[in-house]
């Protein structure tokens, strides 16, 4: 099974967006500002990080089009940096 599909929405007024494809999830924020909201979300997202990680789908996270980083299955030293809470996903 391939998960495939386009959510657009928002966090703390932000626009966001999840890509899924056989890739696995790309989650972008538009703005350097969206992802800093999202950073502060990390805490409270480990569990489903958890679930994502044990399902074995790939997340990435990119950042204005201009970063991306990836969150699982091992969360990048840069992602590690900006969001210390994905230390736990190691």
């Amino acid at each position: 099974m391939i998960l495939a599909g386009r959510l657009t929405g928002s966090v703390d007024g932000r626009p966001v967006v999840i890509e899924a494809n056989d890739a696995g999830l790309l989650v972008s924020a538009s703005t350097f500002r969206g992802a800093r909201s999202m950073t502060r979300l990390v805490d409270a997202m480990v569990p489903l990080l958890l679930i994502l990680r044990n399902a074995g789908v790939p997340l990435r996270f990119a950042v204005a089009g201009v970063v991306v980083v990836n969150v699982l299955p091992t969360p990048s030293f840069l992602a590690r940096l900006v969001a210390p809470g994905l230390v736990r996903l190691c």
